[in-house]
């Protein structure tokens, strides 16, 4: 059975397969002097760590949902917005072939939000990009988060499970009635577009 994690707040509640422990250490960010979070370090030994999380205090909380050696999404500065996602298993990218990658990690998001997942920089570097662009997450979605990676290196590319490829960031949304009209009102640019503004 897949391990269930919730983040809230200043609280981390969570088992891994292996039974790491957690290591709760409030500490406030000097970069915003109203902005708190919680250091969250997993470690296997008292002098190991393996992994540090930073969680904002005025986030609301988000149930994350793990297969079996999937990885917590983390973000990995005090104010970072992306919260790097792993792949679940060993990756191995053809060129210019579009492979879908799972990530094992399913997201319960509040209503009125969306997941939007981005490639990270340290793999655009290596020419890998999302061949969507931008993958978006429902709240109602709960199936695993996967990449639809495509590689344009010119070269094999190969990554071992648990390497951070994509970022998720979790943004408000609106929810609109579309209606249908004659006629829009006008504006100074109107139908302008395209470098309609100059170069």
């Amino acid at each position: 059975m897949a391990n269930i994690i919730q983040i809230q707040k200043n609280q981390f509640y969570g088992t891994l397969p292996n039974s790491w422990g957690y290591r709760i250490q409030p500490r406030i960010n000097r970069m915003s002097t109203d902005s708190y979070y919680t250091e969250s370090t997993v470690f296997n030994t008292p002098n190991q760590v393996v992994a540090t999380t930073y969680v904002h205090q005025n986030n609301e909380a988000i149930k994350v949902k793990l297969e079996p050696n999937a990885k917590l999404p983390m973000y990995q500065t005090t104010q970072s917005v992306g919260a790097d996602l792993a792949c679940l298993n060993d990756v191995t990218l053809q060129c210019y072939v579009p492979t879908l990658v799972d990530t094992g990690v399913s997201i319960e998001l509040p209503l009125n939000t969306a997941g939007l997942v981005y490639i990270r920089s340290s793999a655009a570097l290596n020419g890998i990009v999302l061949s969507n662009g931008v993958g978006v997450i429902d709240p109602d979605y709960r199936g695993t988060i996967k990449l639809m990676l495509t590689n344009t290196s010119g070269t094999l590319k190969s990554f071992p499970k648990g390497t951070r490829l994509a970022q998720l960031i979790i943004t408000p949304t609106v929810c609109a009635s579309f209606v249908e009209v004659t006629e829009l009102n006008t504006t100074p640019r109107n139908t302008g577009g395209f470098g309609s503004t100059g170069v």
